[in-house]
């Protein structure tokens, strides 16, 4: 009998193309994941679609079982491959943020002045400046590819530079009105404050990743009925926390990225 002519067969052909389909976005965005790209959501969005066709799985009805099973295992390889991936991509997004944070810390180092440097000409204080400035424009740079501790360390050191410039250039130059000061001091603790927010969320964020990953390890894995159902809307609501705090960090960032222009043009 053709699948047309039977209800049964043509929805279960149906439903098993739509799972399919599914599939193949989710082996899209494993892309990234393979390719080690420093994309600091790919896990994120791979987990989110992955959430959704096991939900399909379980409430799209009918599906033959010979297309079920071989769907599932196509998903459940993803899955434990991209889980795999994950237990080793923290420590090459880790050697990558180094990596950047080295490279900074080597234009703060050239920032830094020499002892006496207002004896010197103002060409030292703009040579150092430019080194300065180097060094903040590849924080912002490489901001997407650094782990939080990373670029509060970097940023913090930058501070550090630039305000010893700004005392130098003071000996130098005519005092900056009151106004201005003040309106530097507080964009500069703003710059503070949103990079400690930004380090808890981050780790807050991995917190919930985890906790993700161990619930969909629960839901994979367990036969019991009811276990099954707690962990999914566990999951539910982790992954509604992770969206939360994934959109509060684009926000801080938005912000930094604004308040570092600032005092760039200062």
């Amino acid at each position: 009998m053709k699948p047309e002519d039977d209800p049964w067969l043509r929805d279960a052909h149906a439903n098993a193309e739509h799972l399919d389909r599914e599939i193949r976005k989710l082996t899209l965005l494993t892309g990234p994941i393979r390719s080690d790209l420093p994309i600091v959501t790919k896990y994120q969005d791979f987990w989110a679609l992955a959430k959704s066709i096991s939900t399909l799985f379980r409430e799209l009805k009918p599906l033959a079982r010979n297309d079920r099973d071989l769907l599932w295992k196509q998903f459940n390889a993803l899955c434990l491959e991209v889980k795999e991936h994950q237990k080793t991509g923290y420590g090459t997004l880790q050697t990558l943020s180094k990596a950047h944070a080295d490279e900074i810390q080597k234009q703060v180092d050239l920032a830094r002045l020499p002892s006496g440097v207002a004896a010197h000409d103002v060409l030292t204080l703009m040579e150092c400046g430019l080194a300065l400035k180097n060094a903040a424009d590849l924080l912002a740079k490489f901001k997407h590819e650094m782990l939080a501790k990373h670029k509060k360390i970097s940023f913090e050191r930058i501070q550090e530079v630039r305000r010893a410039h700004d005392a130098a250039w003071h000996l130098v130059t005519p005092e900056k009105p009151p106004q201005k000061m003040a309106f530097e001091l507080r964009v500069r603790k703003n710059l503070e404050t949103n990079y400690e927010r930004y380090r808890k969320a981050s780790s807050a964020l991995e917190n919930f990743q985890i906790a993700a990953v161990q619930l969909r390890a629960v839901i994979d894995s367990c036969g019991s009925t009811d276990e099954v159902a707690r962990a999914t809307v566990r999951l539910g609501e982790t992954q509604a926390r992770i969206r939360d705090i994934a959109e509060g960090m684009r926000k801080l960032e938005m912000w930094i990225e604004e308040d570092e222009r600032t005092l760039d043009r200062k």
